[in-house]
């Protein structure tokens, strides 16, 4: 065989590779996700993108800047494709897709074939890069920025110059769009560049050229998510072991932690031991990778230098900002530190050597990771969400003409601007035909996520002629939202019934008589 003919039989290996990689990770990451209820975040990107545009901007000026790009973009595809659950998620499973074989295609540069095949599976497979394929959330587009600006990098630092990085730059400014906490990856790009360039000016001028332009392009965003912040949160841990716990576990080996306390307690025991084994054998492959010598064709300096930087600054700063300051980790902002956690993977993998050993890990460390995979397609997976039976239910027994009550989620708020009606707002069908009896004005009309509710006692007036009522609870908002619409509406004729008792809500339907 000639080199000519052996070159091109590879180039065809590996696209057939890749193509199989990407393929298998969009379907993994998209199984099951119509049987997964919606829950609230998932509804607010409903919310946002189903309008107009004027409107989107009227809500992002007080609101979730950090996902205008998203939002614009999930606005196109709603109009397109519709907003089923399969829909939605669509975007992320192919995100997930597109990340895994990123993965593929970036350590190819940087080792072997198998290390690199090692990598793809690793992070398709990987329970943070999973859950976020499952979910219509911006976070794993994160991860797929952040995967290729890293490829472009090393293809710019290898010697593809020029036009690789301008699309580096582009790459890099998208991302930050997408969740600002990349601003973070470009800085760890800076010291992988100066620890793998440090004698090569015009590439360390080239690098700093291309950051600059990504900052100037995202700028405005970074300066409108600014007059935002205390949106980052001041409900989350401060507490160090706590902190540790999360990072050591659900940023790469468990996602957003599954409600323990939905279906038998033997599940819960499990996927929460197959996810602590999981991050052990993890975190030990990436030491492992770290202080032993890799395998033969394993440009193990340059993968460090690439990685550890990627994982580490990000996590360490805003990390150590919690503890210090003000609670603002949460594992899902570091979706995009997956990828380099499975490339770290996959190289300590190789390292290991024996045979035996290789197997005997990769076999308990795949059973974990296929409990806790499984563990994120239940039915009620999203935090207890039960949105999709609420809606299964509505839509079985109400009938047009109906009048549904949205109960506020926090009772004690004077001003009711959250209630259960995002449900209404994640599952529409179920609802059509129905009456909302208390909103007021919508989250179009406010500028909001939510809009404005008024109390029930200001709306029994208006269910003259209406014989039966639909009222949606919040599991956290009672027993006193509960107490409060039974006695107004059993007062008015009505007698109530248990319709759905569900881990996140409770529907009542009340009748005349």
């Amino acid at each position: 065989m000639t080199d000519a003919s052996s070159s091109l039989a590879t180039r065809r290996r590996t696209w057939a590779t890749a193509a199989t990689l990407f393929v298998a990770a969009t379907v993994l990451a998209a199984a099951m996700s119509p049987s997964v209820s919606l829950w609230t975040d998932e509804a607010v990107t409903v919310s946002a993108a189903e309008r107009s545009l004027p409107e989107l901007w009227a809500l992002l000026q007080r609101i979730d800047a950090v996902h205008a790009l998203y939002y614009a973009f999930m606005s196109v595809w709603i109009d397109v494709f519709g907003a089923s659950p399969f829909s939605l998620r669509l975007p992320s499973a192919l995100a997930a897709g597109g990340t895994a074989l990123g993965a593929y295609m970036l350590t190819r540069r940087l080792a072997t074939d198998g290390t690199a095949l090692a990598a793809g599976i690793v992070a398709a497979t990987l329970p943070r890069l999973a859950w976020g394929g499952i979910e219509a959330r911006p976070f794993i587009f994160s991860a797929l920025a952040a995967v290729w600006a890293s490829y472009l990098l090393v293809r710019a630092l290898r010697g593809d110059r020029g036009w690789v990085w301008v699309a580096y730059s582009a790459v890099a400014a998208v991302g930050v769009l997408v969740n600002i906490y990349l601003v973070m990856l470009v800085v760890a790009h800076a010291i992988t560049v100066i620890v793998l360039a440090r004698r090569e000016r015009t590439t360390l001028l080239r690098f700093f050229a291309a950051a600059a332009a990504a900052a100037l392009v995202s700028s405005p965003l970074l300066l409108l998510v600014r007059s935002q912040q205390a949106q980052l949160g001041t409900a989350g841990d401060r507490s160090p072991l706590s902190i540790l716990r999360k990072i050591l576990v659900n940023q790469f080996f468990l996602g957003e932690t599954p409600d323990s306390e939905v279906g038998p307690l033997w599940f819960a025991r499990a996927w929460q031991g197959a996810a602590i084994v999981a991050a052990a054998i993890g975190i030990a492959l990436m030491i492992v990778a770290i202080v032993r010598r890799s395998a033969p064709g394993d440009d193990k300096r340059a993968i460090l230098a690439l990685t550890l930087p990627w994982i580490v600054l990000p996590t360490a700063l805003v990390a150590a900002y919690a503890v210090a300051a003000s609670p603002i980790y949460q594992p899902r902002y570091f979706t995009f530190t997956a990828p380099a956690a499975a490339i770290l993977i996959a190289l300590g993998l190789r390292a290991l050597g024996r045979r035996w050993i290789t197997v005997a890990t990769v076999t308990v460390y795949a059973l974990c990771i296929v409990v806790v995979l499984t563990s994120q397609r239940t039915p009620f997976a999203k935090g207890g969400s039960d949105w999709s039976a609420v809606a299964d239910v509505i839509s079985a027994e109400s009938a047009d003409g109906d009048a549904v009550y949205f109960a506020p989620r926090y009772p004690e708020r004077e001003t009711i601007n959250q209630t259960t009606r995002r449900i209404a707002q994640a599952y529409p069908g179920a609802f059509d035909g129905l009456n909302d009896i208390t909103i007021d004005q919508t989250g179009a009309e406010t500028g909001s996520l939510d809009g404005l509710s008024r109390p029930l006692a200001d709306a029994v007036e208006d269910l003259r002629g209406t014989d039966r009522v639909w009222v949606v609870l919040s599991v956290r908002s009672l027993p006193d939202t509960r107490d409060e619409s039974s006695e107004l509406l059993e007062q008015a004729g009505f007698t109530a019934r248990v319709a759905w008792d569900g881990p996140s809500t409770v529907v009542l339907e009340y009748t005349r008589g």
